[in-house]
């Protein structure tokens, strides 16, 4: 996996899940609250000619992971070179057609191109409306018929997002409230927004990171696995009520609740270098302690962007090249681990004893439940040898042209001009480099081992463009016993059963 398409994974991070640790009839928002578990038996095969019982092409591109309510699919995508205009559409899940769509500008713009951000973010949806969350800064609310109940910039009210690559981090939700996260270089901060109105209920400070980790709501609290801890605030003010630290790379994988225990996944930094980060892919337990304890740290685990999930006894990490650990959930033993074949920028999805891994390039690996690995099937969406391209999604080549350099880091930071860069002298956001990097051991980076770094991460991009192309599978809902996979410009609704034949033209909103 390349470098900038991993900051798209990141940024997407996308994949699915079903509602909290529990089992329920719709996917409301991101991995479902946490668990990723679908309530219905799910479809075991199909391919190009069979089983897939619609597709259709979504307006402009988006990242974000389709939610399911009741016979509703929502899903938000980003139009125009620069992401002027922000969408939502609502789908009928048995027949495709478009029973209606929803656009407003964009509160602030940036290139839509494969460096970007584009509507990462997966909304939410309740009985009274579905809630949504773009990169841009724009917080808003739909009702279940595409009318606006309210809409607010986060950017005008608390400042501007400061990252190079836009945020990917979905929002999560209690029955009054819509909860999200900013992570950025600048003042971050978690915020906790009334439903029926949009106006800030409370906001908690963070510390200043690129994170693409997304919270959950659980049990009253909202937590959050990002910036070398898994914190813990009050849903209902903010409060912190714990935090347990000391740890590395979880800016990406979301926390994994079941029952009183919590698995946190992290990943190794792109610039560290490598590192062992097995430690920080832990089970917390919740039980019998104000403050959680860490039950058990994996000895050989990574989880890049899809988050941990559960199924049975067996809880599964997945790296950003395809290598599946299967752990033991409730002692961390590593039963195996295996390459399947598929790297996976979304979240699996369980269905009773099996686990469906979605590749971004439309294959779908899906394992049987337990401590010995076994294939089940490999699927595709479309013919490998000739992939769908986006009809009419046109992108913003003008960023295409960025590059990464550490050129200046060391003139900039050297702040006791001695030649050398010490862990303090390094910007949050560089201090990874650090471990990985110091080939004499010395405690800092000379210009010899920054220049290094530097050529290192180039060539690790040289082909990152063309990787981060669509077709790609961003994420995947399950409900109703049908399984609804997005790539960037397409949604695809797979069934065991024959659905109506979808509507031909959307309806006008």
């Amino acid at each position: 996996m390349k470098s900038v398409s991993s900051l798209l994974a990141l940024l997407t991070i996308a994949a699915a899940g079903s509602s909290l640790y529990g089992q329920q009839a719709n996917w409301s928002e991101f991995r479902a609250g946490g668990s990723s578990h679908a309530a219905a038996p799910l479809p075991l095969r199909w391919s190009p000619d069979d089983g897939i019982a619609w597709q259709r092409e979504l307006d402009g591109y988006g990242q974000s992971t389709p939610i399911i309510y009741g016979e509703r699919i929502f899903v938000t995508s980003v139009e125009g070179l620069n992401k002027e205009t922000c969408n939502v559409a609502c789908f009928d899940l048995h027949s495709g057609g478009q029973i209606w769509r929803h656009r407003f500008p964009a509160a602030n713009q940036a290139p839509s191109s494969f460096m970007m951000a584009r509507a990462a973010p997966t909304p939410l949806v309740d009985a009274r409306a579905v809630y949504l969350f773009f990169e841009s800064g724009d917080v808003a609310a739909i009702d279940h018929e595409g009318h606006p109940l309210w809409r607010r910039d986060l950017v005008a009210d608390f400042g501007a997002f400061d990252n190079n690559h836009g945020l990917g981090a979905s929002p999560t939700q209690t029955d009054e409230l819509v909860f999200v996260n900013i992570e950025h270089r600048g003042p971050s901060y978690l915020i906790a927004l009334d439903k029926k109105t949009g106006d800030t209920r409370w906001k908690t400070e963070r510390p200043s990171s690129s994170s693409w980790s997304s919270p959950i709501a659980l049990d009253g609290q909202i937590i959050v696995s990002s910036s070398g801890a898994v914190t813990a605030y009050d849903a209902q003010t903010g409060k912190q009520l714990w935090n347990i630290g000391d740890l590395d790379g979880n800016s990406v994988p979301s926390p994994t609740p079941d029952g009183d225990r919590l698995y946190v996944g992290a990943r190794i930094a792109e610039r560290s270098g490598g590192g062992d980060v097995s430690r920080s892919n832990l089970c917390i337990t919740r039980s019998g302690a104000e403050t959680p304890q860490i039950l058990w740290r994996a000895e050989k685990a990574v989880s890049d962007f899809a988050s941990p999930v559960v199924c049975g006894q067996c809880v599964y990490y997945l790296n950003n090249v395809g290598v599946v650990y299967c752990l033991d959930k409730l002692s961390g033993d590593l039963h195996y681990a295996k390459r399947i074949g598929a790297e996976c920028w979304g979240t699996p999805i369980v269905s009773e004893n099996r686990v469906y891994f979605f590749g971004k390039d439309g294959r779908t690996v899906v394992l049987q439940e337990g401590a010995e690995f076994q294939e089940l099937v490999v699927n595709t969406l479309w013919d490998r040898d000739a992939p769908p391209a986006p009809e009419s999604y046109v992108e913003n080549v003008s960023s295409e042209r960025r590059s990464f350099s550490l050129d200046d880091l060391l003139e900039k930071n050297d702040a006791d001009k001695d030649g050398y860069l010490t862990k303090d002298e390094l910007p949050g956001r560089f201090q990874s480099l650090l471990a990985g990097n110091d080939k004499d051991q010395d405690g800092r980076l000379d210009a010899a081992e920054i220049e290094a770094a530097g050529k290192a991460m180039a060539e690790r991009r040289a082909s990152s463009q063309e990787n981060a192309r669509d077709p790609i599978v961003y994420g995947a809902a399950a409900a109703a016993g049908r399984i609804v996979i997005r790539t960037g410009t397409r949604l695809y609704c797979l069934s065991d059963t024959p659905l109506a034949t979808p509507t031909a033209e959307p309806l006008p909103q």
